[in-house]
């Protein structure tokens, strides 16, 4: 215990000055009312949980000589047993503070920390086979699923402290390197079984280096892997947004209404006209509705040509009777000569 100094203040009055290093020592910012852990004591399920966090908070405080028994009071002078009972006040406050209300009905008559510290112990610490059994089951089940890796490394951190809580490991220093480097190494593999196949590639990087990273370095390297994966999604998604924003191509450009002046066709100029350009070999036909005989044909259009393009128009107006019969009164005349020409 850090020393007790006295100084002398008039007459025979003294005033005690205790150091800052002293488990005596309450700071200006301590209060009966704070919480000092987020964790509240329920009963045997978090009881592992709750007394390794009040624990540490305790330390922190330096006030975990009030619960171990290493602060005593009768080990103290007189004229610091009070200093004492305000300190025993404080961890007995902050202890009650983290209980709940049904579990803090016992303890509130207490009137030592140290006492209430190891009732609640001897009643919820209650470590057996089952708890360490669902630990050890959750450990090896737990996956990522729809998780991201942060999460997913999160809860699985939270099931190791825990098992680490009931089940500590060895004191004994033999071989002790080469059981901290089995404990990593299974910590490492039981990370990756839980990993979705999305990162089997960094995986297997990983599991491929000479030797094996700490789980926590495996973990640095999937995260970088998760985040470039996002990225590249974005950039992705982004590309599509910017082509789906161009204009329309010439080729949606609205379709002529006009009629070509060779075929009397509508839907094409005549510079398009398939008749004078050529038909293309992927160019389908269809069978005309109407009959053919009053339509002059081309030379290099064979029965089956008397079809029209699917995209064409109705046809042009026939001839009418009188200027068919006009046209074979010019025809009649004409004579076929020994030499085969008109």
């Amino acid at each position: 215990m850090a020393p007790v100094s006295e100084s002398e203040s008039g007459g025979s009055d003294s005033t005690i000055t205790i150091d800052f290093s002293n488990p005596l020592y309450l700071h200006p910012s301590d209060t009966p009312w704070i919480v000092l852990v987020s964790h509240q004591l329920t009963g045997t399920d978090n009881y592992c949980v709750w007394s390794r966090s009040m624990s540490i908070a305790l330390l922190a405080k330096n006030k975990l000589g009030f619960i171990d028994g290493s602060c005593k009071r009768d080990s103290l002078s007189p004229d610091l047993k009070s200093q004492w009972d305000r300190c025993n006040a404080f961890v007995l406050s902050w202890i009650i503070n983290t209980v709940s209300k049904e579990l803090s009905a016992g303890i509130v008559f207490a009137s030592s920390a140290a006492l209430v510290w190891k009732d609640l112990q001897e009643r919820y610490d209650k470590v057996d086979g089952s708890r360490v059994y669902y630990l050890h089951r959750s450990i090896s089940t737990h996956t990522q699923g729809t998780s991201s890796v942060a999460t997913y490394f999160t809860k699985l951190c939270i099931l190791w402290d825990e098992y680490d809580i009931l089940m500590p490991s060895s004191n004994c220093d033999c071989d002790l390197t080469k059981k901290t480097a089995q404990h990593s190494q299974q910590r490492l593999f039981q990370f990756f079984m839980g990993l979705n196949e999305t990162y089997a590639n960094v995986r297997s990087q990983i599991l491929l280096m000479q030797p094996l990273p700490s789980v926590n370095n495996a973990y640095s390297m999937v995260i970088r892997d998760e985040d470039q994966r996002e990225l590249a999604s974005h950039t992705f998604f982004d590309s599509t947004a910017l082509l789906s924003s161009k204009p329309a191509s010439s080729s949606s450009k609205k379709r002529y209404n006009g009629i070509c002046e060779h075929c009397k066709l509508s839907g094409h100029r005549i510079e398009n006209c398939y008749r004078l350009t050529g038909f293309p070999l992927d160019f389908k036909f269809t069978k005309k509705k109407s009959p053919a005989a009053n339509h002059v044909v081309t030379a290099t259009d064979s029965d089956d040509t008397d079809d029209i393009a699917t995209h064409s128009a109705p046809l042009a107006p026939t001839f009418t009777p009188e200027q068919y019969q006009q046209i074979l009164s010019l025809l009649r005349p004409l004579q076929w000569k020994d030499d085969g020409v008109w």
